[in-house]
């Protein structure tokens, strides 16, 4: 399919460089050299409310070849890409996806010793002073505070 394509452009390039010389032998108002503008496109055909275009190519015949030359050689830079750039997309096609490893695993830890476990703490009932309770009592907050706290005192050293 793409070598008929080739194909088909090359000979249309090579009729069109034939008749290239004669229709500047012709003059400026030859029908291969005119235009019309037909609303908002551009045809060498005339068109029902169309009207006709001045196309005059100022370059001599030396800067139209460079020009094409140019124009050739960007369009086989073109397709050198394309071919490329298809050459590429077949390789990844036929590759796997990438696969992302899972991270690596951490050092080995030293094996854990067998320890024995300690009995859990048993409650001790709160040692009370002579004459405490646990039991509330009810103070009256604007009477004075009791003479002793309930504490034994410590002897004071003799010196």
């Amino acid at each position: 399919m793409r070598t008929q394509h080739r194909a088909a452009h090359t000979m249309a390039l090579l009729l069109m460089a034939a008749c290239a010389p004669s229709a500047g032998a012709a003059g400026p108002n030859a029908p291969g050299n005119q235009a019309w503008r037909c609303g908002s496109s551009y045809s060498d055909q005339p068109c029902a409310g169309g009207r006709p275009v001045a196309v005059d190519d100022a370059r001599s015949s030396a800067d139209r070849q460079a020009q094409d030359q140019r124009t050739r050689d960007a369009q086989q830079q073109a397709d050198a890409m394309a071919r490329e750039r298809r050459a590429l997309e077949h390789e990844a096609a036929h590759q796997r996806p990438a696969i992302i490893a899972p991270p690596p695993a951490p050092a080995a830890k030293p094996p854990r010793r067998e320890t024995v476990a300690k009995p859990p703490k048993t409650h001790r009932p709160k040692r009370h002073a002579k004459g405490e309770t646990d039991a509330f009592t009810a103070r009256d907050p604007s009477a004075p505070p009791p003479a002793g706290d309930g504490r034994k005192k410590k002897n004071p050293k003799k010196s």
